[in-house]
Parts: structure tokens; sequence; C-alpha cells
């Protein structure tokens, strides 16, 4: 499995200072039906740490920084890749390769 980060989201995190992205799986059953889905967002290298030796992420190396993959079975193609989206003032990462 490889990991691509698209120009866009590379020049946004240069100039954050950002190195490590987190894939988290989010439920909510709060309702009549169970919403769960992917949710990616940028963490600092001691809470990489932490992810990895305290809630068993699996940290996968990539030229930029560190991956956290969720210890759920999750499907992951052979190529996934990383990308940012801009709604307003809003930023947020998107991903294409990776599904529950």
């Amino acid at each position: 499995m490889s990991f691509r980060y698209t120009p866009e989201l590379l020049s946004y995190m240069n100039e954050k200072g950002k190195k490590h992205i987190a894939v988290e799986v989010a439920s909510s059953n709060h309702s009549d039906f169970e919403v769960t889905e992917l949710y990616f967002r940028f963490v600092k290298e001691d809470y990489a740490y932490y992810l990895r030796d305290k809630k068993r992420y699996i940290l996968k190396e990539t030229d930029v920084g560190f991956v956290l993959l969720p210890p759920y079975r999750l499907h992951y193609e052979e190529t996934v890749t990383f990308g940012l989206k801009r709604f307003l003032i809003f930023r947020s990462i998107t991903q294409t390769g990776i599904s529950l």
C-alpha cells in the first residue's frame, strides 16, 4: 500500500507545519439508525505515538510524515490518495482508496 498527497495538500501542510494524518472511524447511534463514517485530521507527533502505543493504530511512514490507520477492518486499495477540499474559509482532508 502506498500513500500519495495532492500538491494542494502538500502546500497546505508545508504552510501550516503539519506532517501526520490520522484516519479515524466515527460512529453515532443516537437516533433510529447508526451512522459510521471515516474522518481525517492532522495530529502532532507525540499524539501519533500515543495512538500507536495506547490505541493500537498502525503507523505507516510516508515521504512527508506518518499516516495512522485505525485497528478496524477497513478496505484499502493499492494507492491511497489524500487531498484538500475547500469550502469558503474551511479546509478538510479528502481521500480515495479507503472504505468501510
